[in-house]
Parts: C-alpha cells; structure tokens; sequence
C-alpha cells in the first residue's frame, strides 16, 4: 500500500511575491495622485479655517459685548479682545499657503503678497464692534466689507484651488469663502 500525501492548505512563496508586487504597482501608481488632493487641500482647509476664526471673532464681539479684532497676516490670524492684551487665538499657514492681502477695496486684486508676517506693522486690521458690524476700527459707525485674498502658493494660479476669497461683509460680518483665480 502506497502511503497518501496529506495536501496542506496555503500559499507559495512565489504567489505572495506575486502579490506584493501587484500592490506595490497599484501603490506607486496612486501617490501622485493622493500627494496632488493634499496639496490643493492645504489651501482649502486654511481657507475656511480663516473664514471660522473670522466668524469666532465677530460671534466672540457680539455674545460678550466686547469689541474683537484680528490681526491678519501673510502667515495668519491672531485674534484679540481690546479690553485685554493678550492673544485669543492663533491659526498660522502650512508651508506654502499665504494671505495676500485683506483689503476694503473690492477693486484692488493682488498680483503678489502685499500682506508681511512682521506684526503688526505689515498686517490689516479687522474690527467687529458688539453691535455684529466688521470695519477698521472700533467705532460702529466706521462699515466696512473686507476681503481676504487667500493664495496656495504650491499650485499654479489658474489651478481651482490655487486661490481664495474671504468676504466679510461690514453690516452683518456675514463671512463667506469661494474660490479666487489669480490670474484674473
């Protein structure tokens, strides 16, 4: 009588080696692409996380009844009490996101960063009284609408998320975030 081979279940050392390189293929094939959605994200998620400090501030200025303002730079936003001296919050940029510039003139697109991060000299002054209006001081009287031109500076300035704009309107500081071509 013959003695029976048992056949064991698994794989060969030749099947796994298969496998691997399939996945290392499929992996070097979608990095490029998932670098590429990080890049572009950075820019987006600073965005909105200016126009949220924006918002935070005038919401800050009209619940406690006390006048807020940021101080935005090329590098972020810190945002201040006036009847105290130290900072509230800070949000700072990734690596190659900047501010541009935040300006209450709607015609004046830059062509390159006007904003500096020396504070708070090279900055803009954003107020929002306790009455909810957004102007460049602390008076209610003094509306006015800003614009924050937000760049990511890793894309190219025709790319979709290449650019931004922060709207904060002075009546109502009602904040608002779209997407900015810089090469208009």
């Amino acid at each position: 009588m013959l003695p029976s081979r048992i056949r064991q279940a698994g794989f060969t050392i030749t099947e796994l080696m298969v496998v691997l390189v399939i996945i290392g293929l499929l992996a070097a094939v979608a990095t490029p692409s998932l670098t590429r959605d990080s890049t572009a994200r950075k820019g987006r998620d600073f965005a909105n996380m200016v126009a949220q400090a924006l918002q935070r501030a005038h919401l800050d200025a009209m619940s406690l009844r006390v006048a807020h303002f940021a101080l935005v730079c090329a590098d972020g936003v810190d945002t201040y009490r006036t009847d105290q001296n130290p900072t509230i919050r800070s949000l700072f940029a990734p690596p190659g996101v900047a501010i541009w510039n935040a300006t209450t003139d709607a015609s004046t697109v830059p062509s390159g960063r006007v904003l500096t991060t020396v504070r708070p000299n090279g900055c803009a002054w954003i107020y929002f009284n306790s009455m909810g209006n957004a102007g460049t001081n602390v008076s209610s009287a003094n509306l006015a609408s800003w614009r924050v031109y937000v760049r990511n500076e890793n894309l190219k300035a025709t790319h979709p998320d290449g650019g931004f704009i922060i709207s904060v309107t002075g009546l109502t500081s009602f904040v608002s975030t779209r997407n900015f071509n810089f090469s208009q």
